[in-house]
């Protein structure tokens, strides 16, 4: 179980970010952040990440990981949580992705080092997981670079690498939001998928979206959840 204690957080000049943020995650199921820009939500998703930018600090609370606290851990355990315990879908796939290099190739290699496995066994790993995500011509998606695919293909390639290295936690910073409404449908049902396997952390602007895949959502502002159903 992953709980968030009483967490605030500040800019190095003193603006207020998080006031008090509370709640839990249970396994399995997934939990929507909503509000207005600027309301806290991404600053609370990086927090429960360990990517906190460098103007903000922590300045009260704990982020308990079954009972140990998250924040006084070193930045190498948090480094390593990355991936196989806590997983992360940017906004922007291609941030995660290296343009000049295959996808089969970045899939392969992450698997091969994360998961202290054969190359052969990594690859094998990557093609079932490209197909999991429903990319159905997994074989010209493997071989191809990130400019040779569509934003919601590389949105549903960073997810087959989650499932690769199979996270306890999913955490998705509006995964969405620059994707047209067919590729949004795709997303959506997948979280809907995975939700059964995984805890599952969304930042969304959209309400439907929420309402659709959240089982309980947390509406922010000015740093404040001010509701949670």
């Amino acid at each position: 179980m992953m709980e968030v204690k009483d967490l605030t957080a500040r800019t190095r000049r003193g603006k207020l970010l998080l006031d008090h943020v509370s709640f839990a995650l249970e396994p399995g199921g997934c939990t929507g952040l909503t509000g207005a820009s600027g309301s806290g939500k991404t600053t609370l998703l990086k927090a429960l990440l360990g990517v906190s930018d460098p103007d903000v600090a922590i300045c009260e609370g704990q982020l308990l990981l079954d009972g140990k606290d998250l924040l006084q851990q070193t930045e190498k355990v948090r480094r390593e949580l990355c991936g196989t315990t806590l997983g992360f879908i940017p906004q922007n796939p291609m941030t995660a992705l290296n343009l000049h290099v295959s996808i089969g190739a970045q899939m392969t290699e992450t698997f091969h080092k994360r998961l202290h496995i054969e190359k052969r066994d990594a690859q094998k790993l990557s093609m079932e997981a490209l197909k999991k995500v429903h990319l159905t011509d997994s074989e010209r998606v493997y071989h191809a670079y990130p400019g040779q695919l569509s934003g919601g293909m590389l949105q549903r390639v960073t997810m087959a690498i989650l499932i690769g290295l199979s996270p306890r936690y999913i955490f998705a910073d509006e995964p969405t939001s620059a994707l047209d409404p067919i590729s949004t449908s795709h997303i959506e049902d997948l979280a809907l998928e995975l939700k059964d396997r995984y805890t599952i952390v969304i930042v969304t602007h959209n309400m439907q979206q929420a309402a659709r895949i959240s089982d309980k959502t947390a509406f922010f502002l000015l740093g404040e959840i001010i509701e949670y159903n």
